[in-house]
């Protein structure tokens, strides 16, 4: 097996997790469905950190990482809330949720081509968002819910400079 299919394949896993956190959100699990996306957040914190140890950096890789994160990070966190709080609002509870997976698809289209070798994120990682909408789903009421996901769907497509943790760990390490 060439050393490329390690990371590639802990960002499949990513993919993997994300549709099965889809499928339990649709067969009402919504413990498996969270679990999913956690499980999804530990392949997507390693696939990118080995990929670069085992100097198997590539295009190939950062798409498929981008397409892994939009499943586990975007469509799965938001049709779980869509359909844990938002689905009594009707089209309106549609809106956000489709309105999230849109700026989830630009963020990630914006890092792939514009600032991947960034010090800092510009907007706010599609990961972060996921977990910060899936926790307010479990905690909040539904029209907080629905002002945070329209809140995270703005950071993420926003020019904020966040701190790239990555970036800040390995300028740590060098000095």
């Amino acid at each position: 097996m060439p050393k490329s299919a390690i990371p590639a394949t802990l960002t499949i896993s990513n993919f993997v997790c994300g549709m099965l956190s889809i499928f339990a959100v649709l067969e009402e699990n919504f413990s498996a469905a969270i679990g999913f996306v956690l499980l999804g957040l530990l392949f997507d914190l390693f696939d990118g950190r080995i990929a670069r140890k085992l100097g198997t950096v590539s295009e190939f890789g950062k798409e498929l990482d981008s397409f892994s994160d939009l499943v586990t990070f975007g469509i799965a966190p938001a049709l779980f809330t869509y359909h844990v709080l938002l689905s009594d609002f009707g089209q309106i509870g549609l809106f956000f949720a489709v309105s999230y997976n849109v700026c989830a698809l630009l963020r990630l289209a914006r890092f792939n081509t514009m600032q991947s070798e960034l010090p800092t994120f510009i907007g706010l990682p599609v990961p972060a968002a996921a977990v910060s909408l899936l926790v307010s789903t479990i905690f909040l009421s539904p029209m907080f819910v629905a002002g945070i996901m329209c809140l995270l769907s703005y950071l993420m497509i926003s020019h904020v400079k966040i701190p790239h943790a990555k970036k800040i760990s390995r300028e740590e390490q060098i000095l």
